[in-house]
């Protein structure tokens, strides 16, 4: 069903011998005192060496000490570093790749999955072709989903029920590489971090769920890991915005860092950045977990699925392998709720936010409308030109009417007019009183609207949030 995409796939990936490296880990039985710690080995090899690493021949071969049974390989893992972005890279070359496959037994999918960006888990129960009844191996293929602050990994197995032996492939980045891929900041491999689990379990080698289960156990650690950093940058958010007071923050003094947020437009850039940038860290994580929930169940099914066809593993590693897979149930629940709790209190801080966004609108809004009322200013002036120069231009059209006659027509020859008639302080006597009653007027009546207009805008200013009580002080 696989074939066609794992065909596909075989052109397009990148295979990179000459970049990362590849590793291994085996653990074994002498089959006379069971699994002790010392029965394991890991280290790196060539690409050259899978060959032989896969057929255990050379250095890598295990033969048996004079007078004890030949050991029982239980664990047989080869790790391979990730190689670039896209398209996806193996740190080896294509031939060691499907000679891997082949001496694997690993089903068709494995490619597809190993590329894959989201959560991908896929199981194939194999029975004997001698007896259909009886079940012989277990295929299983696991993708985590992609966060590179938890890791990228992916997992294609088969353990053969009647050995007991558990044989694995396993490709990611920082596999080996003790820096992020994406940051360059110092981590740890998750080679030895797999490494150190494997090393602590011996009485789980034999189960074919462990290795499944120790992935899960890195990744869920790795979680762990990066909701501890996540919870303080939340606390930084929320002692930013300044108006929480709970846990940790229960003294914090509020009003002025209100004002500053309110006023401050770098100052709400900068944090709108910082919590959108935790918030969606803190979504991208809780997909994750619940992904990582429903692959623990997952887990658990199949091994109750191996349980019922197959029965015959040891009951004492079964119980053992069934209270971990109930442990990193626990585990990632705890996780979820945690992050879940975070995600709320975010959710809460961006409603301040936006609060303060509005707040800082409103007051932008009443400074264009206070330069607004200033700008008109010089239509005002034009207006007491106007109104300065109105009540003359009245009078003086008033007295040129034809019903006022300056110059009488009884003025006897020989006599002299004048240019300025004699009554001509009439028009002064009108005209200035009109015109200082009506400016007297016209100010009085500009300076109560002006006073009322700065009373009922331009003195408004953000509100003031009362300042916070200590914890422990007295009053009501």
């Amino acid at each position: 069903m696989f074939n066609a995409e794992r065909q596909r796939l075989l052109g397009s990936c990148r295979w990179c011998p000459d970049e990362g490296q590849l590793g291994y880990f085996e653990a074994w039985t002498d089959g006379s005192a069971g699994p002790v710690a010392g029965n394991y080995r890991t280290g790196f090899l060539d690409d050259d060496e899978v060959e032989q690493w896969l057929h255990q021949q050379g250095r890598f071969s295990r033969r048996a000490k004079p007078g004890q049974a030949r050991p029982a390989m239980r664990i047989r893992l080869l790790m391979c570093e990730r190689v670039g972005w896209l398209p996806v890279g193996f740190a080896m070359s294509r031939s060691s790749f499907l000679a891997m496959e082949t001496a694997f037994r690993l089903s068709t999918e494995t490619l597809p999955i190993l590329v894959a960006n989201n959560g991908r888990q896929y199981s194939n129960l194999r029975f004997s072709e001698d007896n259909d009844s009886r079940l012989e191996s277990i295929a299983l293929t696991v993708k985590l989903p992609q966060m590179f602050q938890l890791g990228n990994l992916g997992l294609a197995m088969s353990h053969h029920l009647e050995t007991g032996t558990t044989v694995a492939f396993l490709h990611g980045w920082n596999v080996f590489s003790n820096r992020n891929y994406v940051t360059d900041e110092p981590t740890v491999s998750h080679a030895e971090d797999l490494c150190g689990m494997m090393q602590s379990a011996t009485t789980l080698w034999a189960h074919p769920l462990f290795l499944p289960a120790v992935l899960v156990r890195e990744h869920l650690s790795r979680a762990e890991a990066f909701k501890s950093r996540l919870e303080p940058k939340v606390t930084d958010i929320e002692r930013g915005l300044g108006v929480t007071r709970s846990a940790r923050l229960v003294g914090l003094e509020v009003n002025a860092s209100v004002q500053h947020m309110v006023q401050d437009d770098q100052e709400r850039l900068r944090i709108t950045a910082r919590l959108n940038t935790t918030a969606t860290d803190v979504v991208n994580m809780l997909g994750i977990l619940d992904w990582d929930l429903q692959h623990v169940k997952f887990l658990g099914r199949v091994n109750d699925d191996l349980g019922a066809l197959h029965g015959r593993m040891s009951p004492a590693a079964d119980a053992e392998l069934r209270s971990v897979v109930e442990y990193l149930e626990c585990e990632a629940l705890s996780i979820v709720s945690f992050v879940g709790t975070m995600k709320s209190r975010l959710d809460l801080q961006l409603n301040v936010l936006y609060n303060f966004i509005a707040q800082a609108e409103n007051n932008l809004n009443m400074k264009i409308a206070a330069n607004a009322g200033l700008d008109s200013t010089a239509m005002k002036t034009l207006a007491v030109v106007t109104m300065v120069f109105l009540p003359p231009t009245f009078v003086a059209t008033i007295f040129s009417m034809s019903m006022f006659d300056w110059q009488g027509s009884s003025s006897t020859a020989g006599e002299t007019n004048g240019t300025v008639v004699p009554e001509f302080w009439i028009y002064w006597a009108v005209s200035v009183p009109l015109t200082l009653a009506i400016v007297i007027g016209w100010r009085f009546w500009w300076h109560f609207q002006k006073g009322y207009y700065e009373n009922k805008y331009l003195s408004v200013k953000p509100s003031e949030v009362p300042r916070s009580r200590r914890r422990g002080s007295g009053g009501a």
